[in-house]
């Protein structure tokens, strides 16, 4: 006979190589209004990473520890990017409000603003041909933490982890 556990909010190790927290907690509605689109060309359309709609004044929370690398406006948004200890460089758009300024340091979990009506959040990684953007779903727990969902778990040779904003990898 097989046991069945069902584990909320446990992920297996293996899903990611590094975690991030989500930029909206659980706690505040916030739908996924455009998913990330991998453009085919450098400047070619797509959504570089995932945008969310949102309350405004909704706490935007960093998804990893790192340093302010950008802080400022683009196309009339307001923009912040954290550069994390692993080059990662996390970018949150649309932002309504940030005390943060170029060299501050952050901390997973840390409230870095709070959202206009929507937030764009977007990973860019380094690799020989310069900085890639690659979805950021893919370190997210379960591939999107808006939603509390349970995980079905079958047999006892699964290992696995709390991903809770402290077990986060600090180097992410």
């Amino acid at each position: 006979m097989s046991s069945v556990l069902i584990l909320a909010g446990l992920t297996p190790q293996n899903l990611s190589s590094c975690k991030l927290l989500a930029p909206i907690s659980v706690v505040y509605k916030a739908t996924i209004s455009d998913p990330f689109r991998q453009p085919i060309c450098d400047r070619c359309a797509g959504n570089r990473g995932i945008e969310y709609t949102t309350q405004p004044g909704t706490p935007i929370s960093a998804g990893a520890s790192g340093v302010v690398s950008f802080s400022g406006v683009v196309a009339n948004k307001k923009y912040l990017v954290i550069r994390t200890a692993a080059g990662r460089r996390l970018t949150y758009g649309s932002i309504l409000n940030s005390d943060l300024h170029i060299g501050n340091s952050v901390v997973v979990g840390q409230i870095i603003g709070t959202t206009s009506n929507m937030l764009y959040f977007g990973v860019r990684e380094s690799s020989a041909l310069g900085d890639i953007y690659v979805d950021p779903a893919k370190f997210l727990n379960q591939n999107n933490q808006i939603s509390s969902r349970a995980v079905l778990v079958s047999g006892a040779g699964t290992s696995f982890d709390l991903v809770g904003p402290g077990d986060r990898d600090s180097a992410c």
